[in-house]
């Protein structure tokens, strides 16, 4: 399937440079808001969870499971207390391409340039092991990668 239309440069040359993509390796990805993933993965969330990071302690609470209490704090202390652990999830990155007639104008074309961008947001997303979908948006969908068809819609607020 051809994703683009679009008028291709006469040289052939890689969108990213490998100068450039050593650059590329030093970045990461940061979310703003606390997105909780669905899936285990690479990022370290602020939440507290089971992982095997070991995050902090807090106090045994009626109900609490035992096999996260500290017993060898409790053989010290005679008190209780829980072992928290650092959450780590999944985070994706959906990348969306404009591929319509306009983008195939100028000098030099703006096409070229965007395809850059999402190459490059593209690799940092990979290199720092997150999900990285692709979807190339003319009037509609033109072409989309990945297993999950959409992003989700958010509900709500």
């Amino acid at each position: 399937m051809n994703l683009c239309k679009l008028q291709q440069p006469k040289t052939k040359s890689p969108l990213l440079s490998p100068d450039f993509m050593a650059r590329l390796d030093q970045l990461d990805i940061l979310s703003r808001k606390l997105l909780a993933g669905k899936l285990k993965g690479e990022r370290r969330s602020k939440r507290r969870g089971q992982s095997v990071e070991f995050a902090d302690y807090r106090d045994y609470s009626v109900g609490d499971d035992l096999r996260f209490i500290d017993w060898n704090i409790y053989a010290r202390l005679d008190r209780l207390f829980l072992k928290l652990f650092m959450e780590e999830e999944d985070l994706s990155l959906y990348i969306l391409l404009d591929v319509s007639k306009s983008c195939d104008y100028g000098t030099p074309n703006k096409a070229q340039y965007m395809k850059q961008v999402a190459a490059a947001l593209g690799y940092v997303g990979l290199v720092n092991y997150n999900r990285v979908y692709l979807c190339a948006v003319s009037d509609g969908v033109v072409a989309e990668t990945g297993r999950a068809a959409r992003p989700p819609t958010r509900r709500g607020r």
